[in-house]
C-alpha cells in the first residue's frame, strides 16, 4: 500500500478530466467518469488495465479515445475505444463502448442526477491463443451531484453484466459489476474513489478442446471475484519559493504545483490453474501520474506586514489577487469589510458562477479560455448564440451568452463600477453573504468573528456535519456565541479553521480583523488540500 501511495504523489487526474478535454464538454464541474467502469487508469497519454477473463491477471497497456456528442433531445453521447495489447505484444484487446447520458436538475438547480447506461458495444479479446467476444453488455450508473458554492459533492452506483463467448462454442464467460463511487470537485482539488465488484462465472461449452497448450483449460467450470479500490485525484499545492541572490528586489514568493494520477488496488480471487478447488488470491497496484503544471504567484510589496504573524498568509493571498491592491500599507490590524471579505472569499476559495470560473480555478487548471487570477476575461467578438452545454468546471469552458444589456447593481450601496463588486455579487447570489436589506449589502459594514466563520462553514456546504442539539464548544466564551452561529462554528473548529486565543477565547462578536480573515481563509484552503484528500483518499484506500 505504501509504494501505491508514493506513487500518487501530491495529485491525482481525475479521469473525467483527462477524457473531456479530448472532446466537446459536458454541463456542469467534473463527474464520475465511464471510462472507469473496466478498472483501469491513465494519464494524458496511456491507459493500463489488468483483464481477468481467463482466470489470471493479464497487464495490457495501450491508448484511448474519448468522444462527447449532443444526444436526442437532452441526452449526451459518450463513446470510449481502447486499444491495447501486454507486453508481448501477442496478447490484445478491442473495445469500443458508447454510453448514453442525461442529467435532471432539482427545481433549486442544487443538485443534480446523472444516469448514463450502455447504448453500442464492441469488444474482443485474444489471449494464448483463445478468443473472447462480447455478446451482450448493460449497464446502469446513476450520480448525484450535491452543489455548494465552494465545494461539488457527489456519489453514485452502478450494475452491470458483460456476456463473453469463448472461441466461438467453446465456453461462456459472465462477468457481473457491482460498484459505488464517492468524490468532490473543488478549485484547489478534486479526488473521487470507486470501489467495484467483478463477479466471474465461466462454463464450457459444445466445444471440449482447448486452443493452446499453454493457454486456461476451457473444459473446466470455474469461478472468480475481483474487487477494485481505484482513485482518481487532481491537487494544487502552494509553496514558498525563496529567492537566493542577496541583491534582489524580493525574498521570494509562492508556487502553485498542480499534478494528477490515477491509481487502482486490485485484489483477486481466482482459480488455481483452472482448478476450481485450489484459489489464487493476490493483489495488483498500478498507478498513472500526469505532467505536472506549475505557476508563480504575484509578490505583493505590502509595508506593514514585515514580521507580522499572518505575514505568510496575507501574500499567500495577495498572491490569488484576493486583496483589491498589491503594494503600500495592508493595514493587518484594521477590521476587514464585507466587501473586502467577500471579494478575498470568492478569489481564494474559487466560487463558480453560472458564467464561468471566479478566483485561482481561472488559472491553476490550465484553461486556455480564462485570464490569470483576478483578472477578467476580455472577448474579442461577443457571443451570439447561446451554446447547448453551460460551464464545465473539468475543462473550464466558459458558457456562450446572447449579448444582453449590463444588469444593473441590486444593491442601492454599491454599483458595477466599484472594485470588488463582481465578487460581492456573485457571494450574495449564492448565500455566502446576504445583503442588509433586500436592497442593500452594507459593503463598507464590518464583519464579526462568528459571521466569517458561518461565511465559510455555509460555502464549504458542511453545516449538517454539526450534531442536533445545543452541542458545547471549546471556549470559555461558549455562552456568548449567537445561536445561528453555532452550527458553522462547531463545524470550523472541528475543521481547524477557526481556533480560540491564547487564553480560550473565541470572541465571537469582536469584527474580524484583515489578518484574521487571511488566516481564516488559508485554514480553509489547507482543509480543502489536505484534510478533505485524507478522508476521500488515503483512509478509503487503506480501507480492507
Amino acid at each position: 500500500m505504501g509504494k501505491l501511495l508514493r506513487g500518487i504523489g501530491s495529485a491525482v487526474l481525475l479521469l473525467g478530466f483527462t477524457a473531456s478535454i479530448l472532446v466537446n464538454p459536458s454541463t456542469a464541474r467534473a463527474e464520475s467518469s465511464n471510462l472507469t467502469v473496466e478498472g483501469g487508469v491513465s494519464n494524458e497519454y496511456d491507459y493500463s488495465e489488468y483483464v481477468f477473463v481467463t482466470g489470471e491477471p493479464v497487464l495490457m497497456k495501450g491508448t484511448f479515445k474519448v468522444t462527447v456528442s449532443p444526444g436526442t433531445g437532452d441526452t449526451t453521447t459518450t463513446k470510449i475505444t481502447y486499444t491495447l495489447a501486454d507486453d508481448t505484444g501477442k496478447n490484445k484487446l478491442s473495445r469500443s463502448t458508447t454510453f448514453v447520458e442525461m442529467s435532471a436538475n432539482r427545481e433549486d438547480q442544487n443538485q443534480v442526477v446523472r444516469t448514463s447506461q450502455v447504448d453500442k458495444f464492441s469488444e474482443n479479446i485474444q489471449i494464448d491463443g483463445v478468443k473472447y467476444k462480447l455478446e451482450d453488455y448493460r449497464l446502469n450508473k446513476s450520480t448525484i451531484m450535491d452543489k455548494h458554492p465552494v465545494v461539488d459533492y457527489y456519489s453514485g452506483n452502478w450494475e452491470g453484466r458483460k456476456i463473453y463467448s469463448v472461441n466461438k462454442t467453446a465456453g461462456r464467460l459472465t462477468v457481473d459489476v457491482s460498484a459505488n463511487t464517492v468524490g468532490y470537485d473543488h478549485n484547489w482539488g478534486r479526488s473521487e474513489t470507486q470501489r467495484t465488484t467483478q463477479i466471474l462465472q465461466y462454463t464450457p461449452g459444445s466445444t471440449t478442446t482447448t486452443a493452446a497448450a499453454s493457454g486456461p483449460d476451457l473444459t473446466k467450470s470455474w469461478d472468480g471475484q475481483v474487487d477494485y479500490t481505484i482513485n482518481l485525484s487532481t491537487d494544487r499545492e502552494m509553496s514558498y519559493q525563496s529567492n537566493d541572490p542577496v541583491n534582489i528586489s524580493f525574498n521570494g514568493g509562492y508556487l502553485i504545483h498542480e499534478q494528477g494520477s490515477s491509481a487502482v488496488i486490485a485484489k483477486y480471487d481466482l482459480p488455481y490453474q483452472w482448478n476450481n478447488s485450489s484459489r489464487d488470491r493476490g493483489e495488483k497496484e498500478w498507478s498513472w501520474q500526469t505532467t505536472p503544471k506549475v505557476h508563480r504567484l504575484f509578490v505583493p510589496n505590502y509595508e506593514d506586514i514585515r514580521n507580522h504573524w499572518a505575514e505568510g498568509d496575507i501574500q499567500r493571498l495577495a498572491g490569488v489577487k484576493a486583496w483589491g491592491m498589491q503594494q503600500g500599507y495592508f493595514g493587518p490590524s484594521q477590521p476587514i469589510t464585507r466587501l473586502d471579505f467577500a471579494r478575498a472569499f470568492v478569489q481564494t476559495l474559487g466560487v463558480i458562477s453560472p458564467e464561468g470560473p471566479q478566483g485561482m480555478i481561472a488559472y491553476t487548471a490550465g484553461y486556455p479560455n480564462l485570464p490569470p487570477p483576478g483578472e477578467k476575461v476580455t472577448a474579442k467578438k461577443p457571443a451570439t448564440k447561446a451554446s447547448a452545454s453551460g460551464y464545465n468546471g473539468a475543462t473550464g469552458t466558459p458558457r456562450n451568452k446572447t449579448k444582453t444589456t449590463p444588469q444593473p447593481s441590486p444593491f442601492a450601496d454599491l454599483g458595477p463600477t466599484v472594485s470588488g463588486y463582481d465578487e460581492v455579487k456573485l457571494a450574495e447570489e449564492k448565500g455566502i453573504l446576504t445583503g442588509v436589506s433586500s436592497t442593500r449589502f452594507d459593503p463598507y459594514g464590518l464583519l464579526t468573528r462568528e459571521q466569517a466563520a458561518t461565511a465559510i462553514v455555509r460555502g464549504l456546504g458542511l453545516a449538517t456535519m454539526a450534531p442536533s442539539g445545543a452541542s458545547p464548544l471549546p471556549f470559555y466564551d461558549d455562552a456568548d456565541i449567537s445561536p445561528w452561529a453555532r452550527d458553522s462554528i462547531y463545524v470550523a473548529q472541528e475543521l481547524g479553521i477557526i481556533s480560540g486565543d491564547a487564553y480560550g477565547y473565541f470572541r465571537p462578536g469582536e469584527t474580524l480583523t484583515r489578518a484574521e480573515a487571511a488566516a481564516m481563509l488559508v485554514r480553509s484552503v489547507d482543509f480543502l488540500q489536505h484534510t478533505m484528500k485524507q478522508d476521500y483518499r488515503d483512509r478509503l484506500l487503506n480501507m480492507n
